[in-house]
């Protein structure tokens, strides 16, 4: 008998079969709403009090921020690593040309006032 053998395609085609199926059964589970005790949320929520249903919204916003927390957390992530830093001499290039505007704004705004005063000193 002649052994069978699998192409590489089949084989992928396979596994995307199977990676479906398994999104499938996920979104099936999902749309159950099952709870930690594997009781339909929907069945409690007739059930349940204006107190328990607030700790149940609560719960369901924090599951909420996690996931935003967590998907901001690697967006940044990913943001930082696009992020093209100076080198050291541009650095000491742009830190000299602060220092020395600084200076000039100082000795311009020293200037005027200096220049104020000798005018105020004349009419006096």
């Amino acid at each position: 008998m002649a052994k069978k053998t699998k192409n590489i395609k089949d084989v992928e085609v396979e596994e995307v079969k199977k990676k479906k199926k398994a999104e499938e059964v996920e979104e099936v589970v999902e749309d159950l709403d099952l709870d930690d005790d594997g009781v339909n949320d929907f069945d409690k929520k007739d059930f349940e009090t204006d107190e328990e249903e607030s700790k149940r919204e609560k719960k369901e916003k924090k599951k909420k921020d996690r996931k935003g927390r967590k998907e901001s957390s690697n967006t940044l992530g990913g943001e930082l690593k696009k992020v093209v830093w100076p080198s050291a001499s541009n650095i000491v290039k742009y830190s000299i040309a602060v220092i020395v505007f600084c200076l000039f704004l100082g000795l311009f705004f020293v200037g005027i006032n200096f220049i104020a005063s000798v005018i105020k000193g004349l009419f006096n």
